[in-house]
């Protein structure tokens, strides 16, 4: 981005050289690494943070930040040969525009097109993340096959979500829907009642746009809304996995949830030339508005 930041944007840098994107605004506070393109704060005026980071992580360049809403492009998982994940979560993003109004900030940044080239030879994309921030967060991927092929995609916006204590966490809204259990050989099942977590969870919900409700007993209970999407992915890595993960603190397994709008498993994608894939979520504090329907 060329020209001067807008009042309350800045570019910073930690003690290890990392850099990053401070918000500090009238109605919220936040943080965005430029590396991995990755929001890693977001406080809106008057709430409690809609986003877990790790305390234990020091945000070294170059490695893989745990918590916020890593970018998981353009595979989920190991569905591909490669990072996990794939490349977008330690690339270098670019930022495009800083907007500010009286209600919000919005960011844009673009995965350069040489990391691509560079990252995923014989592909061609053009990948861009816009951050909204205000009393809500929005998410948006989009993803633009530039080629003259159609090329596969699958990805997540993997939301690490706080929570006061994992053992009253209940996670509404998917009730009725499929899920691909990870820890069952990908065995598939059927969700009858709110999801509980008594030990790790590491599911991917397909056929579902329902919004998605996250109580942890407290007074704030979180939304998470997609769009673009028909699969959801629950985590929780518990005590024996947690302990096995790196920048993740020994309790933290019990302060966090994940709940990541995806196209992953059976929602993967296969993008046309010229095709657009946008993938969104929202993560606010406020039930979601009913939409409107104007059929009679």
């Amino acid at each position: 981005m060329t020209g001067t930041l807008p009042a309350g944007i800045s570019l910073t840098s930690n003690e290890h050289g990392r850099r990053f994107i401070d918000i500090d605004h009238p109605a919220v506070r936040a943080r965005v690494a430029l590396q991995g393109g990755q929001i890693i704060d977001c406080v809106p005026a008057g709430q409690r943070p809609l986003l877990w980071m790790s305390p234990v992580d020091p945000a070294r360049p170059d490695t893989a930040l745990r918590g916020g809403i890593p970018l998981c492009w353009p595979w989920f998982a190991d569905e591909r040969p490669g990072p996990a994940h794939g490349i977008a979560r330690t690339s270098h993003w670019q930022l495009r525009q800083a907007q500010v109004d009286p209600q919000q900030v919005r960011l844009v940044l673009e995965l350069p097109e040489q990391e691509i080239t560079r990252q995923l030879p014989g592909e061609h994309w053009a990948v861009q993340v816009e951050i909204l921030l205000g009393a809500s967060l929005s998410v948006t991927l989009t993803s633009t096959n530039t080629g003259s092929r159609a090329q596969k995609l699958s990805q997540a916006l993997h939301s690490y979500l706080p929570v006061d204590d994992i053992g009253n966490v209940q996670i509404l809204g998917l009730q009725g829907a499929g899920y691909i259990d990870k820890l069952q050989a990908d065995a598939q099942y059927r969700q009858q009642q709110p999801i509980r977590f008594r030990g790790e969870v590491d599911r991917v919900y397909f056929d579902t746009a329902a919004d998605v409700q996250l109580l942890d007993g407290s007074a704030d209970p979180l939304w998470v809304q997609r769009h673009g999407s028909q699969s959801v992915v629950v985590w929780n890595p518990w005590q024996d996995k947690g302990a096995r993960l790196s920048q993740f603190p020994a309790q933290g397994y019990r302060h966090m949830v994940c709940i990541e709008a995806a196209n992953a498993g059976p929602d993967a994608r296969l993008v046309e030339p010229g095709q657009v894939q946008r993938l969104q979520s929202i993560i606010s504090r406020q039930q979601p508005l009913a939409e409107v329907s104007t059929t009679k």
